[in-house]
């Protein structure tokens, strides 16, 4: 195989645009359902598409991905074919270009900027990310085969809708890149390598469905993407240069809405896949640039869709733009209903033309039969009138058309169609909703974490000796009380020290004595007025001393001695030990790691978000003075729990403190305390994996709704005494997985809306279906405690 076949072309123009300042990273990450939050992998465009780096990752993650979704064609084009394709069809005259609602030309005032040794590229945005449960997805299948149209096809759809409500100025044409995988044709290319293409998809505004599927097949049945990709190869003759100079011209000339990405169905069936974990989903997004400002990342998890939504700087100013299109791209997968009221009211006139057409036929063949009929019956007449009429010619022409005149009068009249009264019909959209109560409520908070113990520390040998003997508790894994002998070493070298020493003390305590006798005798014949060392005070001083250092020295001595036995500081288990029964330990080394049972720490993450929610001072457990009276500062209770074989476990404990500033990934860590309960058959032990729960602070009069009864703009819509659509701004104090809680906007008695709305118009005339109080509690009490 030559170079130029290994050599990845299509890594070229992403090489190219980074010398414009856009970068070509994708991402996918692992979304964890009980707290949304997302752990994010990124892989360069330029070492492989967004099939391949979904790839990679899923098998560093111990998915096997072993056969790989391919394309129906079984080989690429000959150079024939693609010379045949340069020249078949016609180049489309719909001018690449695109008139967005706003835009923001000075999205990346400066390309190019060095934070914490990463790049910042001009096309960086937040990834908004959803997902559906699974009767919402299969719901969403079902619409797709209501209007038969593929799963894709569908996602595209309700996308493209969006993104003209949102973003789009006004009615108008324009494309999006649809890619198309290309494996199983490609013999000398990786295949987690840029093995995708694609076509250009023209759609408008109000395209249905069913033309976006009709479009898609025949570009692909006329090898569009081969096209492509063969174009993308330029740069086997122009080289790196020319590629860069061919994109710069491009990109100031070219523009489309986005790209659609989807991924397919995921992990792939027939593999030796890991145990599902339902907590657990993968999402994707692509990466987005001014010239494809909308790009998105779809895949089904174990039959679970996913949706990930980028919008480039150009196009969207914040994350709130994101959100609101990502809002309306659900609603419009659930609602399925492919024509908008603007639409609607051009497929009825449609219809009435048709109906009009039909009427006009049916009187076109009433009018024929009857002229038939009287044709039968007026032959004998005519014959004989029309003799008449050669003989008369004078006076018949004209008396034959006053005839005439009254016969084709008398048929009209005989032939109208009767008028008929339409029964009138209640054309106001029929919704449900609930009233509004007020409730105090406690909003948890979820995370997870790994338990470490609050006590665990290295055993050093204070002496140098050999290894006598070795409990037998003190091993991997087992347990001790406090004050068990867990090592003893060799002391006979230190007894014979303490001996020593013993000696040193009794030869110190007789030359004590021996001064005093010594300055007792030398006093008799000194005067009062001789000097001190003439009255021996300093030889005594210095007898003493020697005592005292001989005693020193053996305590010393007895401290080494009683060191030759280790025993255990406090009751615990054993992590690990690193000698064994005769071999030589010298001072300091250590022989083994021990931590306690009685006390656990787990440190929780915690978003920026969910702070707001707690009562968590900056100092735990402290005291602060006030008014010279001590006032304890309570700290936040957690709940932590672990299942095992289907049964659960739990342990109480508190939050004692905060790790100071942020991690790297931004979230705040606290420290959770908890007492290991004997009376359990398991315990907490370092290395397992809890949930947490921990319990915020208590909110008074807040409103809990369902969390698709909040609008786009954090607005609700509520039903008036007139049984009319009213829509309020609410404040929102936290959103939850399936429920809002709200604190201002609402008072007590509202109406709350429920049933989504195609068109929602301050005003309009509703009918109303009232919701069960009991369809209600189960909304409300489906995640909060009150």
């Amino acid at each position: 195989m030559s170079s130029s076949q290994k050599k990845d072309y299509i890594a070229m123009w992403f090489q190219a645009r980074k010398a414009f300042g856009i970068g070509d990273r994708m991402n996918v990450g692992l979304l964890k359902k009980n707290t949304d939050e997302i752990n994010w992998f990124e892989f360069s465009h330029s070492e492989m598409d967004g099939l391949g780096g979904l790839t990679t990752i899923l098998r560093e993650h111990d998915y096997p991905c072993e056969n790989l979704p391919k394309t129906a064609d079984k080989i690429a084009p000959s150079h024939w074919q693609q010379i045949k394709m340069l020249f078949a069809g016609g180049k489309s005259k719909a001018p690449k270009m695109i008139r967005w609602k706003t835009t923001y030309p000075d999205y990346a005032a400066t390309n190019f900027s060095d934070t914490e040794n990463r790049t910042q590229y001009s096309n960086d945005a937040p990834i908004v990310n959803a997902y559906f449960t699974e009767s919402e997805t299969i719901e969403i299948k079902k619409l797709a085969r209501k209007h038969r149209v593929a799963l894709n096809i569908y996602l595209f759809w309700a996308l493209n809708r969006a993104v003209a409500e949102k973003l789009l100025a006004s009615q108008q044409d324009y494309y999006w890149l649809y890619p198309v995988n290309l494996r199983g044709a490609l013999p000398n290319i990786s295949e987690t390598g840029n093995c995708s293409s694609g076509i250009n998809v023209l759609l408008n505004n109000t395209i249905t469905a069913r033309d976006i599927q009709r479009q898609v097949k025949q570009q692909i049945k006329a090898k569009s993407h081969w096209q492509l990709w063969w174009q993308a190869h330029i740069g086997k003759i122009i080289g790196e240069n020319g590629v860069r100079r061919i994109y710069q011209y491009v990109s100031e000339r070219q523009f489309y809405a986005g790209s659609f990405s989807f991924l397919g169905n995921w992990p792939l069936k027939d593999d030796n896949n890991p145990p599902i974990n339902q907590d657990d989903m993968w999402v994707c997004c692509g990466i987005g640039t001014k010239n494809y400002p909308v790009s998105t990342g779809i895949l089904l998890w174990h039959e679970q869709l996913s949706l990930g939504l980028k919008l480039h700087p150009y196009v969207a100013k914040d994350i709130q733009t994101t959100q609101a299109t990502m809002q309306c791209w659900k609603q419009h997968l659930l609602q399925g209903d492919l024509l908008t009221p603007k639409e609607t009211a051009a497929a009825m006139i449609v219809g009435e033309g048709n109906t009009d057409a039909k009427e006009k036929n049916k009187f076109k063949q009433v009018l024929l039969s009857k002229i038939q009929q009287a044709k039968r019956l007026l032959m004998p007449y005519w014959q004989q009138g029309l003799a008449l009429f050669s003989r008369h010619k004078k006076v018949s022409i004209p008396l034959s058309i006053i005839v005439l005149t009254f016969i084709c009068i008398a048929l009209l009249s005989a032939i109208r169609p009767q008028s008929q009264v339409s029964p009138e019909i209640n054309r106001f959209p029929s919704v449900r909703y609930m009233n509004v109560t007020f409730d105090d409520v406690v909003i948890p908070i979820f995370s997870r974490g790994i338990v470490t113990a609050k006590t665990q520390i290295n055993l050093n040998s204070e002496v140098t000796a050999r290894v006598k003997s070795v409990a037998d508790n003190f091993t991997a894994g087992g347990y001790f009380n406090a004050g068990d002998v867990l090592l003893s070493m060799d002391d006979e070298a230190y007894k014979l020290e303490v001996i020593k020493k013993q000696q040193a003390v009794d030869g110190a305590l007789l030359h004590l004595a021996e001064s005093k006798a010594k300055a007792h005798v030398a006093r008799r014949g000194v005067s009062s007025k001789a000097t001190s060392f003439a009255r021996h005070i300093p030889q005594i001083n210095d007898a003493k001393s020697r005592v005292k250092a001989a005693e020193a020295d053996l305590r010393l001595a007895n401290l080494k001695l009683d060191h030759t036995v280790i025993k255990a500081p406090f009751s615990g288990r054993v992590k690990a030990v690193s000698v064994g029964r005769g071999q030589l330990v010298n001072s300091g080394e250590v022989i083994g790691e021990i931590f306690s049972l009685d006390k656990m720490h787990v440190r929780l993450p915690v978003a920026d978000k969910y702070l707001t929610l707690m009562d968590l001072p900056q100092q735990i457990n402290a005291f602060v003075y006030d008014s010279n009276t001590l006032v304890s500062v309570a700290s936040p209770r957690v709940t932590l729990s672990v299942s095992v074989n289907n049964k659960r476990y739990q342990w109480q404990g508190t939050i004692t403190g905060t790790e100071g500033g942020l991690a790297e990934n931004r979230l705040q860590y606290v420290v959770a305390e908890v007492l290991n309960d004997p009376e359990q058959p398991l315990y907490l032990q370092p290395g397992r994996f809890v949930k947490a729960e921990i319990s915020g602070r208590e909110f008074e009069n807040i409103v809990i709704i369902p969390r698709l009864a909040l609008r786009n703009d954090n607005k609700v819509w509520l039903l008036d005494e007139q049984q009319r659509l009213q829509i309020v701004k609410v404040g929102v104090l936290h959103q939850g997985k399936h429920q809002v809680y709200i604190n201002v906007g609402l008072d007590k008695g509202d109406k709350l809306i429920l049933t989504p709305l195609d068109v929602a118009v301050n005003g309009m005339k509703l009918n109303v279906i009232r919701l069960d109080t009991g369809l209600q509690n189960v909304i409300v009490q489906h995640e909060v405690r009150s």
